[in-house]
């Protein structure tokens, strides 16, 4: 039997979920990362795991209908709680009210971050916010798989790897089924998070940890953690290159090394609906209130067209195009296809990672000194970028 090679697996875990004889198993690669193994004694080469793979078999997708600047309407309590518009929440509400359940992701208690079930709006309030790490999914395909059986509607949200992941798992089009994801910047390591985490407190300690890495108090983006009633958060100018996890974050040094060549940031879209940030708003739209947060959305089936029709009402909404959302978000459109390079030091950032922690690792590899010239000799074309190296 055949998985993805390393460069192309996003750990969704469709693989595991399918086989009937649970011959496959997780285990962490260098990085942190769960990869899937074959325990060559169970195996019967039934080939399931191999057909349900998206990177060996890419899902159907389908191409953007319409887009749109939104915001949730009059309920600032819960646009300060959520990291752009509030979409996830509006969304949500449609889907109890119809009797469903909404799978999204949460921190546990040692702040991993893991998709799970919600049937109340009660339960999605640990949802929302942003994290910035790589999530497990595939525990919630089996769940998934239940609750549609018995006919109950679902909303899942999750990374658009995870939505082709449980599309390929349950092998069919179910009219119950709404799939939303993310415009995806890439999934950081587990390990690089807990790593940077001991150097906040211990691990007993980590329950008390709230953690926050889009707040929408006066500092702005930035890692907030909440700890023993403090708050720990770097000075308020350039919070993203100040803060280290935030800035290797950023500079994609931490990604799963699927991300860097992720087939999911066009307009060929496998969820129903797409939601992320709309950074530059206001230069198209300048009705949007933009200090509390605006979202960009994507509609690319007839569920999601017919989700986003029961909630319009909800929502401030304002017609856009893909290419204005592009210019400055997490989706490219046309032939071009914006670039996400390896950083060259990722290997050896992670060795240090392992053998000395956080500490030795920042120290050596992301200085203080020269961030913004790292981020953009990692974003811009590869002349640029050798030009801005040649200027140190």
């Amino acid at each position: 039997m055949r998985l993805a090679e390393k460069t192309a697996c996003t750990g969704c875990g469709a693989c595991k979920e399918i086989c009937p004889k649970q011959a496959i198993a997780y285990r962490d690669d260098e990085a942190g990362f769960p990869a899937p193994f074959i325990r060559e004694e169970l195996c019967v080469e039934c080939g399931a795991c191999e057909q349900v793979c998206p990177a060996l078999h890419p899902p159907k997708t389908e191409p953007i209908r319409a887009s749109y600047a939104a915001q949730i309407r009059e309920d600032p309590d819960i646009l300060k709680e959520s990291t752009s518009g509030a979409l996830f929440t509006v969304f949500a509400r449609e889907i109890f009210r119809r009797g469903g359940v909404v799978y999204g992701c949460v921190w546990t208690d040692d702040c991993q971050a893991e998709i799970v079930r919600a049937g109340s709006e009660e339960e999605i309030a640990p949802m929302r916010g942003s994290k910035y790490v790589w999530s497990r999914a595939y525990d919630a395909f089996p769940q998934v798989k239940a609750d549609l059986a018995s006919g109950i509607p679902v909303l899942f949200v999750g990374l658009p790897c995870q939505a082709a992941g449980l599309k390929n798992y349950l092998r069919k089009e179910d009219k119950n089924l709404i799939l939303l994801d993310f415009l995806c910047s890439g999934a950081p390591s587990p390990m690089a998070l807990d790593k940077y985490l001991e150097t906040i407190c211990s691990r007993e300690e980590r329950a008390a940890l709230n953690l926050k890495f889009r707040d929408k108090e006066p500092y702005g983006v930035g890692v907030h953690i909440t700890w023993n009633g403090q708050k720990k958060r770097p000075p308020r100018k350039a919070q993203h290159l100040r803060n280290p996890y935030y800035f290797s974050f950023y500079s994609r040094l931490i990604d799963r090394e699927s991300c860097y060549t992720c087939p999911y940031g066009g307009e060929d879209r496998v969820a129903d609906l797409t939601m992320g940030d709309y950074w530059g708003v206001a230069k198209y739209h300048p009705e949007m209130k933009t200090t509390d947060g605006v979202s960009s959305l994507l509609v690319s089936s007839e569920k999601g067209a017919a989700l986003l029709e029961a909630v319009r009402g909800q929502l401030e909404l304002a017609e856009t195009k893909p290419e204005e959302i592009a210019e400055r978000n997490n989706l490219y459109v046309g032939e071009k296809k914006r670039k996400r390079r390896r950083p060259a030091n990722r290997d050896a950032f992670f060795a240090a990672l392992r053998e000395s922690g956080w500490r030795a690792a920042e120290k050596k590899y992301l200085r203080t000194k020269g961030r913004r010239r790292q981020i953009l000799c990692v974003l811009l074309p590869p002349k640029a970028a050798a030009l801005l190296r040649l200027k140190k």
